[in-house]
């Protein structure tokens, strides 16, 4: 262990704790364990005596050895330096030495919750020795022992900063597995006790989700750098709560002036940024390590002699400090909740709004059409202002419903089966006003409902944040969202079309779309329900697919080809995203010597997800039909469906499961949703896509029908002379209104393509118009539109698989064969002669349009002819 140097950096190394020694303390017996006032997890937050706590700590020791051998002050001593401590607002500290019993009752006593490292010898390659590993277990077995039952105890640090190379050399999976078996021995020996181990950048890739809480030390003394890196941190610990374990700058070199500033401006954004905890290191400038005391540095809230720094006013400042009261500006939010038939969760959902920690704020809650007892719910919670709709109209209807009755600035939305944290607008409006983004979000977790729900959870599908980068967002789920009321006004608001799900990913896009940006606030939590059966859940993922079939006509360049999603940002949650084929990266610096070693997550094999595709399946029934006259087919068949099978079984193998709820029952129950879940979601998106063709019989059209025999090749081109106002784009928006009346299938030119709209009339055939217009002077123009006539994929497909079919056939019956190829060349003539009459009536749209602008039609324009 070495001082820091004279000039020490941005990023400060401080001197870490000794490591254990033959002759170091004992720990002693404990009283017997008692549950009453334990720490506990909540959400992203830690809870004592069921009230969130932010614990303000610092680090205590080690010390010269007192009278007793141990590594602290004297218990006359400590007792005095709790009551300094109570005075400037600190209420917990950490140990790197076992703490002994005095010292947890003295902490009692005073109110001082207790973070303790467990010290054994990590800067030794210990996986390579059993008696190092032993000596490990032994070491927290025995002080999990020493400290049960005392109520001071927070948690126990399993370990602290591993060297980046001994992990390198050990490897991190091995490394994450020991630190695993040592969380069990601690909770093996004092059931019900919190569990962390202390990370640090150089090994920030490790990952440890058995621990209850993330612990990070971090020394960064740059704000804006530090406020970048817990973002980064607070996605890199997922659903976990995160602690810093150590933050600090040194007096010697920077004065105390400037730690004071340094620490109000760190501790602050850290509150309103959601972290869990804090300690400070550390508590005073006498620090003893290797057998004697450290002169260089002088990195305490106070001096050797227990004399306060500025420091201590800057701690006592912030002492009980809210994010609510650290914010700079409070605007009003109004929180709108959407409830159809949700009387389940809905008092839940109303309760915990009421408990806000926020100044100035109202509750909207829009009744859409429930048939339920949310009225009566409704009516107990006063405050709550009702909107009520006759009958149901859907989620963006509602949402819009609640817009409209707002009176904040700002309009932040969740569901009737979420509850939120007190401090979610804090963390919202904080992010809002700091960055200048338009819209913010915040996670979703999952409160423990039940192994099925856990395991749900865990399924495919769930709502989730997508983000580009640490601070900026490219989708936010609904159920966790807030926006300036201006930019939802300036997209005007929600799209009615979205009756159940994708409303928030629609106006997500149309607001990056229209130059605004989303930002993420991953304190602001909101606990989100899921679905508790098999059946309700599968029901969602068909509203899931359905809400993608609209998403991919009015936005097709957030898709592929397949109709899968193109997310430029990382899905973050528990909840599976496709199958991990290929390890994860660590960038460690030459030699191993980066200070900030990263983990790039390779992305999903998606390719590896094809089995478990609806088309795949689809093929896999033609295979089996096709046994009648080829029987090798059959097997064919019966490979595909294995191979589903196994893609499923693995994906329950990689799910996120909690401990508690693990097992291979649970596995399987996984592998069952993860099977099934495609082919609902994607049959549904199918069945919406497709309904959304309307057949000729659903085209009640008043004006006549002109055949256009030019469509049989493909091609038409109609021409229209224009000499007052408007133009091709004004020819479109006013067709497409009419075609959008009429309840057509189309999708509009996002600037890519070559072609201004394209419109289906059915499953087999679509229409694509491209219009141009040329200039004759004086404001007189020619339009001129195209329309080209094509097969859709899905009657290219079925041309394919009859081909197939009719090669099959010919092998074993020419006759079938024939028979087959008739089949198939009159099917598709009657598609085409469909198509053509189809794209008349599309074409007849335009004509109206053109009609209403006062266009004139050239009677020599092209109609029916190639040009």
């Amino acid at each position: 262990m070495t001082p820091p140097s004279a000039s020490p950096p941005a990023v400060a190394p401080v001197p870490r704790e000794a490591d254990t020694t033959p002759d170091a303390p004992r720990p002693t017996c404990a009283p017997q364990p008692s549950p009453e006032g334990r720490w506990r997890v909540d959400g992203r937050s830690l809870a004592h005596g069921g009230i969130k706590r932010f614990p303000r700590g610092v680090t205590y020791g080690p010390f010269p050895a007192n009278a007793a051998g141990e590594p602290f002050p004297e218990p006359a001593a400590v007792a005095a330096d709790f009551a300094l401590m109570r005075r400037f607002g600190i209420d917990a500290i950490r140990t790197y030495w076992l703490p002994p019993p005095w010292l947890l009752d003295l902490a009692a006593d005073a109110g001082v919750a207790v973070l303790a490292d467990v010290p054994w010898g990590k800067h030794l390659c210990f996986l390579d020795s059993r008696a190092g590993r032993t000596g490990a277990r032994r070491a927290v077995r025995e002080a999990a022992e020493a400290c049960r039952g005392f109520p001071s105890m927070l948690a126990y640090s399993i370990g602290n900063e591993i060297p980046s190379d001994i992990v390198r050399w050990h490897g991190a999976d091995r490394v994450a597995a020991f630190l695993a078996t040592l969380a069990d021995t601690a909770r093996q020996a004092d059931p019900g006790a919190l569990v962390t181990y202390a990370n640090f950048p150089p090994t920030e890739y490790l990952e440890l989700p058995f621990l209850d809480f993330t612990t990070f030390n971090v020394y960064l003394h740059d704000l804006a750098t530090f406020r970048r890196y817990l973002l980064r941190l607070q996605n890199l610990a997922g659903d976990l709560p995160l602690v810093l374990g150590e933050l600090g700058i040194d007096t010697l070199r920077h004065g105390e002036e400037a730690q004071a500033e340094f620490l109000r401006g760190h501790l602050r954004e850290a509150t309103l940024l959601g972290i869990a905890g804090a300690f400070v290191f550390s508590w005073t400038d006498l620090w003893h390590t290797g057998g004697h005391l450290v002169e260089d540095w002088a990195f305490g809230v106070t001096r050797a002699d227990r004399s306060p720094k500025a420091s201590c006013a800057a701690l006592e400042s912030l002492a009980g400090a809210r994010p609510a009261g650290l914010l700079a500006t409070r605007p009003r939010v109004s929180v709108v909740v959407c409830a159809y038939n949700g009387g389940r969760t809905l008092a839940q959902c109303l309760d915990s709004l009421e408990r806000l920690d926020y100044p100035d704020y109202e509750v909207i809650l829009v009744d859409d059409g429930s048939t339920d007892d949310t009225a009566a719910i409704a009516a107990r919670f006063p405050d709550v202002r009702l909107v009520r709709h006759a009958k149901n109209a859907g989620l963006s209807a509602s949402r819009n419903a609640g817009l409209r009755a707002a009176t904040g600035g700002i309009v932040a939305y969740t569901d009737a089966d979420c509850f939120a944290d007190p401090d979610w607008l804090s963390h919202l409006v904080h992010r809002l006003e700091s960055t200048g983004a338009d819209a913010v979000g915040g996670p979703n977790l999952t409160p423990d409902d039940g192994r099925l729900a856990a395991c749900i959870n865990a399924s495919p599908g769930q709502p989730t944040h997508v983000l580009e980068s640490d601070q900026v967002a490219e989708h936010v789920p609904g159920c966790n969202m807030a926006f300036r009321r201006e930019a939802l006004d300036a997209i005007n608001g929600f799209d009615s079309q979205f009756l159940r799900a994708g409303d928030d990913v629609d106006v997500c896009w149309r607001l990056q779309q229209a130059g605004r940006w989303i930002t993420f606030a991953p304190g602001a939590v909101v606990w989100h329900h899921r679905r508790q059966t098999p059946r309700s859940y599968l029901r969602q993922q068909a509203g899931y697919g359905e809400a993608e079939a609209l998403l991919r006509f009015k936005h097709p360049e957030k898709f592929n080809g397949r109709g899968g999603w193109k997310w430029r940002g990382v899905l973050y949650g528990a909840s599976l995203r496709g199958l991990h084929l290929r390890e994860a990266l660590v960038y460690r610096g030459t030699f191993g010597t980066g200070f900030f070693q990263c983990l790039y997550q390779p992305p999903a094999a998606h390719w590896a997800m094809i089995p478990a595709s609806l088309e795949w399946h689809i093929a896999a029934a033609f295979a089996a039909v096709n046994t009648l006259v080829w029987r090798p087919a059959g097997w064919i068949a019966l490979v595909m469906l294995a191979l589903s099978a196994v893609v499923a079984l693995l994906q329950a193998a990689q799910a996120r499961l909690p401990a508690r709820h693990g097992g291979v029952g649970a596995r399987a129950v996984v592998a069952a949703l993860s099977y099934a879940q495609p082919l609902v979601r994607s049959f549904a998106h199918y069945r919406t896509r497709l309904s959304s063709y309307r057949a000729i019989e659903a085209h009640p059209v008043e004006r006549r029908v002109r055949r256009r025999w030019g469509w049989w090749h493909g091609l038409d081109i109609t021409d229209w002379w224009a000499e007052r106002d408007g133009d091709r784009t004004r020819l479109v928006a006013d067709a497409v209104g009419h075609l959008r009346a009429e309840g057509w299938g189309l999708t509009l030119d996002t600037g890519w393509s070559d072609w201004d709209v394209e419109v289906f009339g059915h499953p087999w055939t679509r229409l694509r118009i491209t219009t141009v217009q040329e200039e004759h002077g004086s404001g007189r123009r020619l339009v001129r539109l195209r329309s080209r006539l094509g097969f859709t994929w899905v009657a290219w497909t079925a041309l394919a698989a009859a081909a197939v079919s009719i090669a099959l056939a010919g092998a074993w019956s020419p006759a079938a064969a024939g028979a087959l190829a008739t089949a198939t060349l009159a099917a598709t003539l009657l598609i085409r002669g469909r198509g053509a009459r189809l794209a008349a009536q599309i074409a007849d749209a335009f004509d109206e349009a053109a009609r209403e602008l006062d266009f004139v039609p050239c009677p020599d324009g092209g109609r029916g002819r190639q040009r």
